[in-house]
């Protein structure tokens, strides 16, 4: 019996060291759990039991049991290593056998399901494309393919509007200048002329002396007269000539113009000689139509003679340069609170462009100027008397425009004059742009800047016609007259006068038309003083919203888009009850373009383009948004478009007339979407942005993962989006000690162990998952250095045992 003893003692010292040498050689292996051997006594008994003096018969191998207590975590850095940090095991599923294990080294193969190194695949909760995680366990799987893009359907923004922020746009007056002379063709001379008289005589510049006699002959005294157009009553200077001799008619020029300007009022007339030799007097006011004459009041001599002999062919009156011939008016403007009128007077023939630079000097008052002339084709024949169309062909090369002469034939067409005057716009014909009228052929010539526009020949050979606004043809004909090359025709522009709210006009003079007059209107007239808005929302001038902001916004083809958004403070009047407080409109443009539904009100083709979207935002007096009566916000014409302006291809809109209505339908059928602003504030702090979120992406590639400490596995994508992919899944059992290793750190459930309970990290008595870090080996050299030198002794001390039962067995042998 001794030696069966010694025997059971040596097998259990054995399995010792196996379990030992096991937990040794899996010191670093990665979620190994170590075991330990439990033994039992044994002894021998019958039926009718042995007495409580029995030897015993050795010793039994009870259980050998695994440890599962919490290993170390060594941090890798590697996304994918996972470990559990309190109970529960990964579950895996290989060859259709579920399994667990606590060794998290996974990775991803090549279809992008997550698996461990016996390419066992991890098990979690799925997620939908909304990022919802079911319950339903399956293979964990990372999409490793680009991302499909997603149209934005929704936008979520919360705003703080501020509350002390002003309302900007106003309700001003405006009117036009619309006097019987505005933008009318007039014709009259390119270069003005001077009135002269000419003083036949050429004595003194034949070399003969002309002798003025004194005392006690006869004085020579001359009466000189100049009357100007308007005043019928002629401005008068006696001139008496000084007594002495006069060697040229220089001397002569200089005696008469000594003795005017030595005058308290002398006249505006001066004495020369011309250069053909003869003596003559001038105006020195150019272009003044008036008329000059000199008569002989006493004196005999060469000089009166001459003067005496003046004839009316010797007279020439002068002739001005052709103008718009803008009459004089004056207008005094009130401003506001009584404050003190201004008043503004117009220069006659002054153009638009100068009158309108005028204006815009005075406070509160802003003014635009355009010129319109039409180029007819041809001048239209005539009846009484026949007179055959003539055709504008510019045969000579010479038409000039404004001073600058253009060389294009007309002869086929406009087209080429037209291209030549655009050429120039930005240049020496600055601001003045040419178009061809289609149905007619002629050329309508506009000057953006309200400058004259002036037209003549710089040589004889050919017609044009030129009709203004009013209508009144004026034509220069150089085939049948060529002294008209020295003629032009002139067409000034039209006015354009916006007063801001709080200015009116006091008075205007002249009351009732004029010829050649700029304005006339009653004071209050409707139908003359329009009001309009002013300072008008533009998106293109940021003095005209209070807000501004830009959001990313994506077509179905995963392009993006900036939508920008406005808000603009509404006035609120209590008396008026169109109006409410608080009251703010947000106006939406996507890539620069309107998104608004068309105007089916409009005439064609306007009634089905978009228009500017806006919106009515409310707000409650306690700042926040009012629900109630604050608009649904749907941006439903809007077409995405590339950066050449052109359609891309992606989907398009559903306007509300076509049946776009809230919610957008998902997945979308056309580039709708709605913009929610719950949430939004208006606070009497500055404009912010508290939330945005919108539900568009672009194509991504997966970037990383990321897995949290309850196992949700999100994917991270270069277009800036996480999406949830699943849950990682843990399980525990009610005897893990009960489960049976089947290699690879892994185990399978028994009937010992009982039913898996499946949850997710951080549920019920489930551990948290640590990501980047694996759980290390439990063992413990140390102690397994000493069990193994134990387990040594015990297996030398169980074969002394068998030395000794030998030894003794053999003295019985050698009994003899």
């Amino acid at each position: 019996m001794s030696f069966n003893t010694a025997l059971s003692g040596i097998r259990a010292a054995n399995t010792d060291l196996q379990v030992t040498g096991n937990n040794i050689a899996n010191a670093s292996t990665i979620g190994f759990k170590s075991s330990r051997a439990e033994f039992g006594d044994v002894y021998s008994s019958t039926l009718l039991g042995g007495g409580s003096n029995t030897a015993g018969s050795g010793v039994t191998i009870q259980n050998i049991r695994q440890q599962f207590t919490q290993g170390n975590l060594k941090f890798t850095q590697n996304e994918l290593d996972l470990s559990v940090n309190g109970e529960g095991f990964f579950v895996v599923e290989k060859n259709g056998e579920r399994l667990y294990t606590r060794a998290g080294t996974f990775g991803l193969d090549k279809d992008g399901y997550i698996v461990n190194g016996t390419n066992a695949l991890l098990q979690g909760f799925a997620a939908d494309v909304d990022g919802n995680v079911s319950g339903i366990l399956s293979d964990l799987r990372v999409d490793v393919s680009s991302q499909e893009p997603r149209q934005t359907t929704g936008v979520d923004a919360s705003y703080n509007l501020d509350s002390n922020e002003l309302v900007l746009e106003t309700t001003g007056t405006r009117f036009a200048t619309n006097g019987t002379g505005i933008s009318n063709a007039t014709i009259g001379l390119k270069v003005p002329t001077t009135s002269t008289v000419d003083i036949a005589t050429a004595t003194a510049s034949a070399g003969t002396p002309i002798v003025i006699a004194g005392a006690p002959a006869a004085v020579t005294e001359f009466l000189l007269s100049r009357t100007v157009p308007g005043n019928p009553t002629p401005q008068t200077v006696n001139i008496v000539m000084t007594p002495g001799t006069y060697n040229n008619l220089t001397a002569v020029a200089n005696e008469i113009n000594n003795q005017n300007f030595s005058k308290p009022v002398p006249l505006n007339v001066q004495a020369y000689v011309d250069t053909d030799g003869r003596l003559k007097l001038r105006d020195l006011a150019t272009g003044v139509g008036s008329a000059l004459d000199i008569t002989t009041v006493t004196g005999a001599n060469g000089l009166t003679a001459a003067v005496d002999a003046i004839a009316p062919a010797n007279i020439t009156v002068g002739e001005p340069q052709v103008t718009n011939d803008y009459a004089s008016h004056t207008l005094v403007f009130q401003g506001p609170n009584n404050s003190a009128p201004v008043t503004y007077i117009s220069k006659y023939g002054a153009g638009a462009d100068e009158t309108a630079s005028e204006l815009n000097s005075l406070a509160g008052v802003t003014a635009t100027a355009r010129t319109t002339a039409t180029i007819l084709r041809e001048v239209p024949a005539v009846v009484a008397p026949p007179t055959p169309a003539k055709p504008f062909d510019n045969n000579t090369g010479t038409f000039t425009l404004n001073g600058v002469v253009l060389t294009s034939s007309t002869a086929a067409d406009m087209t080429d004059l037209a291209e030549e005057i655009n050429n120039l716009s930005k240049s020496t014909l600055f601001g003045i742009t040419a178009t061809v009228n289609e149905l007619t052929g002629d050329l309508e010539v506009v000057s953006a800047t309200g400058r004259d526009l002036e037209f003549s020949f710089g040589a004889a050979g050919d017609v044009v016609g030129i009709i203004g606004n009013q209508g009144v043809l004026q034509e220069i004909d150089t085939i049948t007259d060529p002294t008209l090359v020295g003629s032009a025709i002139n067409v000034g522009g039209q006015i354009t006068i916006t007063m801001q709210e709080g200015y009116s006009i006091a008075s205007s003079q002249p009351t009732t038309p004029v010829n050649g007059g700029i304005l006339f209107g009653a004071i209050g007239d409707p139908t003359f003083f329009t009001p309009v808005p002013i300072n008008a929302f533009d998106p293109n001038d940021q003095k005209t919203f209070n807000h501004a902001t830009t959001t990313p916004v994506y077509d179905s083809l995963g392009n993006v888009h900036s939508m920008r958004q406005f808000f603009v403070k509404q006035s609120y009047d209590p008396a008026d009850p169109t109006t409410s407080p608080n009251h703010w409109k947000m106006y939406v443009q996507i890539d620069g373009q309107n998104v608004g539904d068309p105007d089916p009100t409009l005439p064609s083709p306007q009634n089905i383009e978009p228009t500017m979207a806006s919106f009515n935002v409310h707000f409650t007096p306690e700042g926040t948004i009012d629900d109630s009566v604050t608009d649904a916000i749907l941006i439903s014409n809007w077409t995405p478009i590339g950066a050449d302006g052109a359609p891309i291809g992606a989907l398009g809109p559903l306007n509300i007339l076509q049946g776009g209505t809230i919610p957008v339908a998902e997945p979308p059928a056309s580039s709708n979407f709605m913009i929610d602003l719950e949430g939004s504030t208006q606070f009497g702090s500055v404009f912010s942005v508290e939330e945005l979120d919108q539900n568009g992406y672009a194509t991504g590639r997966l970037a990383g993962l990321d897995i949290s400490n309850t196992g949700i596995v999100f994917a991270r994508f270069t277009n800036g989006e996480a999406q949830v992919l699943g849950q990682v899944a843990l399980a525990n059992f009610s005897s893990t000690e009960g489960l049976k290793p089947t290699g690879d750190t892994m185990w399978a459930q028994t009937f010992e162990s009982g039913e898996a309970i499946v949850g997710a990290p951080g549920s019920a008595q489930l551990g948290n998952i640590t990501a980047g870090a694996v759980e290390e080996s439990n063992v413990d050299l140390s102690e397994q250095l000493v069990n193994l030198i134990i387990a040594q002794r015990n297996y030398q001390a169980n074969a002394k045992t068998i030395e000794t039962a030998n030894a003794t067995t053999q003295t019985i042998l050698n009994l003899r």
